[in-house]
């Protein structure tokens, strides 16, 4: 993906932290979505094993986005 990078690789561990503003809305736009995906699921009345592979799935398909939108690659890092 081309553009504007919205993350940088982590410090210290495997991964990306926001490095701006649309780095930042997209983690708390996700957090809104997992939160929303939650309360409907209890209200619902659905077990739980199942609402952590919902959270669980949702977190894996914006993966490969996070690795498009970080300046740099992903690799474990520890000092």
């Amino acid at each position: 993906m081309t553009g504007e990078a919205w993350f940088k690789p982590k410090r210290f561990g495997y991964g990306a932290t926001p490095s701006n503003w649309k780095g930042w809305a997209f983690v708390g736009l996700f957090v809104l979505v997992v939160v929303a995906v939650v309360a409907v699921t209890i209200a619902k009345g659905l077990t739980a094993w199942l609402t952590i592979l919902i959270v669980l799935a949702l977190t894996g398909a914006i993966i490969p986005f996070i690795k498009a939108k970080t300046d740099g690659e992903w690799r474990w890092r520890w000092h």
